[in-house]
């Protein structure tokens, strides 16, 4: 896939965890601006097991702005 913004990539996908090979990083607040989608699957486990090989700086999200059911986020 070719490099695009965060949020494009992640209004391609209703539900599903995606591994995003980081590109442009807002250095002032390290926020990922851009990336190219490595993977994507409805199973959270699934993309953590294929980030385990990943050797370049990648983002884990999911592609709604609130969890499913049972998960939760902290900071």
């Amino acid at each position: 896939m070719k490099v695009q913004e965060i949020e494009t990539i992640r209004k391609q996908f209703h539900r599903e965890w995606l591994l995003i090979a980081l590109g442009k990083v807002d250095d002032s607040t390290t926020t990922p601006l851009t990336g190219r989608l490595m993977l994507h699957s409805p199973h959270r486990d699934e993309i953590y097991a294929k980030s385990k090989n990943y050797k370049k700086p990648a983002l884990i999200v999911y592609s709604e702005d609130s969890f499913p059911k049972g998960y939760a986020a902290a900071f």
